[in-house]
This record gives C-alpha cells, sequence and structure tokens, in this order.
C-alpha cells in the first residue's frame, strides 16, 4: 500500500461547527495526510476583549491556532468602521506573516470578518481557495471573499444568494452538519428516562431569556412531557432552582456535542431558533419544530431559514414570529405538532464529504 501525500491546509473564519467537521474529516482523509493549521479572531468581536469560542476549543483537538486582531466593516455603526482601520491593516500584515510561515496547499474559509485577509493574502501567493457559507444569505464576507476564491461552496440552493455571486465559481455543497449526531447515543447523565416523549429547547449556546420565560410559564402544563431545557449560562441557575420542583424537567446552562446525538434520535418535539445549523440538523432527522426565529439577525436570515424548513416538512413545523410568542400560541403549538404523525421519509443521513472532494479536486 503507497504512503499517503501529505498536504497542509489553513482553515480560518468564525463558522466553528462546520470547521470543526471538516477537521474530522481530514483527519480521516484516505487520499491526504494533512497538516492542519486554524486562523481564527483574538476577541470575540472587533470591540470586545473575550476570547472566541474557536481559541479554546481548537487548541483541546490538537490543531495549531493563530490568532489575528482585525477590525471589520460595521454596517450598523460606522464608527467602528473607522476605529477598526488600524486593526484591518494590522491583521492583514498579522496574517500575512502567518500565511507565508505556514505556506498551505491550500485554504478554506468558514466566514466572518477574520477569514478576509487570510483568503487576499493566499490569493496574492496563488495558494488556491474556497469560501463555504453557511447560511442562506451571503454574508458580506463571502461577497468580499467570492472575489478572490477559487471556489464557492454553500449550504442550500438558494437562487437569489447563487445570483449575487460569480456563478462559475458556485458549488452547492450543501452544510457540514455534527458528525456526533448520527454515532453517538450517549444519554445525558442527569436524566432519567422515562416513556414521556421528550422535548428539547434551545436558542444554540447563549439560550435565549424571552424563549425561557414562556417556558417557564408553561412548565406546569408540560407534565406529561420529558423536557430538556438548554438554557444559556444567563438563566441557569434560576432554573436549576426551579428544576427542583418539576421532575420531568431538566435544564443545562450548555449541553456537549457527545449527547447531541441522543437527545436528536429521542426528542419528539424540538424547539428552537432557527440557525442554519439546528434548521439542518432538524431536516436531516425528520424532526417536528416549533422554529422562533431570532428577529434580529442578520438580512432576517432565521426567518428564510424556518421558511426552508417549513417548505420541506410542512406538517413537522411550525414558526412563531417573536412578537407573537406567548403562553398559549407555544402551547397550542406543542399540542398541535405532538398529535401529528411524521409522514416524511428519508434515507439515513451520513456525513457530507462534498467539501472535502472539492478540495481534493482543486489541490
Amino acid at each position: 500500500m503507497s504512503q499517503k501525500i501529505t498536504k497542509t491546509i489553513i482553515i480560518t473564519g468564525t463558522h466553528l461547527t462546520p470547521a470543526l467537521e471538516l477537521i474530522r474529516q481530514l483527519k480521516e482523509d484516505q487520499k491526504f495526510n494533512w497538516n492542519i493549521f486554524y486562523i481564527g479572531r483574538k476577541f470575540n468581536s472587533s470591540e470586545g476583549h473575550e476570547k472566541p469560542i474557536e481559541s479554546v476549543i481548537i487548541p483541546k483537538i490538537g490543531i495549531s491556532f493563530f490568532e489575528i486582531n482585525c477590525g471589520k466593516f460595521d454596517r450598523k455603526y460606522f464608527p467602528n468602521t473607522v476605529r477598526g482601520i488600524s486593526k484591518t491593516i494590522k491583521g492583514f500584515f498579522e496574517s500575512k506573516r502567518i500565511v507565508n510561515k505556514i505556506n498551505p496547499d491550500i485554504i478554506v474559509s468558514f466566514g466572518g470578518y477574520v477569514s478576509v485577509p487570510v483568503i487576499i493574502n493566499g490569493y496574492l501567493k496563488h495558494i488556491p481557495s474556497i469560501t463555504h457559507e453557511q447560511t442562506i444569505t451571503n454574508s458580506l464576507t463571502t461577497k468580499i471573499n467570492s472575489f478572490f476564491v477559487n471556489k464557492i461552496a454553500l449550504s442550500f440552493n438558494n437562487p437569489k444568494q447563487i445570483k449575487q455571486l460569480p456563478q462559475r465559481k458556485i458549488i452547492v455543497s450543501g452544510n457540514l452538519l455534527r458528525y456526533e449526531l448520527f454515532i453517538q447515543k450517549n444519554k445525558i447523565p442527569a436524566i432519567k428516562e422515562n416513556s414521556k416523549p421528550i422535548i428539547y429547547v434551545t436558542a444554540g449556546n447563549q439560550g435565549s431569556h424571552s424563549i425561557n420565560l414562556i417556558i417557564k410559564k408553561i412548565l406546569p402544563s408540560l407534565k406529561d412531557f420529558m423536557i430538556i431545557h438548554q438554557t444559556g449560562k444567563q438563566d441557569f441557575d434560576s432554573f436549576k432552582k426551579i428544576s427542583l420542583k418539576h421532575s420531568n424537567y431538566y435544564p443545562f446552562d450548555y449541553i456537549d456535542t457527545k449527547y447531541m446525538g441522543w437527545i436528536f434520535q429521542k426528542a419528539s418535539l424540538i424547539i428552537s431558533r432557527s440557525g442554519a445549523n439546528t434548521s439542518q440538523e432538524i431536516f436531516a432527522f425528520n424532526q417536528k419544530s416549533i422554529l422562533i426565529p431570532l428577529p434580529k439577525s442578520q438580512q432576517n436570515e432565521q426567518f428564510l431559514n424556518a421558511t426552508w424548513v417549513k417548505q420541506l416538512l410542512p406538517k413537522q413545523t411550525i414558526i412563531i414570529n417573536q412578537s407573537n410568542l406567548d403562553n398559549k400560541t407555544l402551547l397550542l403549538a406543542i399540542n398541535s405538532l405532538v398529535s401529528t404523525k411524521n409522514n416524511f421519509k428519508k434515507d439515513k443521513t451520513t456525513a457530507n464529504l462534498k467539501l472535502l472532494q472539492i478540495i481534493h479536486e482543486i489541490i
């Protein structure tokens, strides 16, 4: 058996979930042996000083992490853009130094302003690159990167989104969902299983205070269900106290990915925001869902994501606008979906290897 050729890749960007899945695929790649490097943000935002999640997670999985501090174009508050000009220039030269040092065979971006200087510096060195757009709308980053990359990989086959980009570069690759969802069956140790149907409530890692408050009010009416609730850190302590009064209620500030496969396979209903990952995971698992789009999401993308799920799973999806969310509306939606049968049939979902295949073709 011939020895695998060694290749080097830089991954950059702020959409961590698909980036982690690509890293897993690269580690198991049968064609090449990969040296993997990650360039991410120094801080969680261009104006803040909190460490971003990728700076914690990436080193833990054995990947070299390089951080750069760069500014961004702030469309909501232009003075932030002006203040960030010096950071943008500094970030460009920082990324140039890192790209020159690593000298990769390919660069893959998962969005975010931090990826722009990395992609441009790769372009100037004639290094092939791909930008992956996770969401159903094009971010400003994707629009900028599209001029410099070889391929643009889209998660959604959205004609309006495609029309805005260079047609010859586009490939609809789909999103890279968490592999653990399809293989892990680890039950959360704190949960005592019973015959009650499971409702999983989440609004991402940060949680949603407004959704949490409604769940708090309707808990007495959900005695026939087991409630698994990812509250986020801010509300967790108060909901932990509430759980002492409800034996069927299990709040968590954060749920580790290794348990998500069990939750998605067991849940009868998911109540959630409608981020790109969650929306595609709901479809992949043919789940019943109540989607409450974040009202201030960029380009209204969460509402578009929810609409996409509704079109694919019309009888299993209810969309509630934040302005209409109250006790009665949510309870009616829960009772309506619980009595609905899943008529939609879908083949077993496996890991999405399309982006890896594009990488193979380019290098």
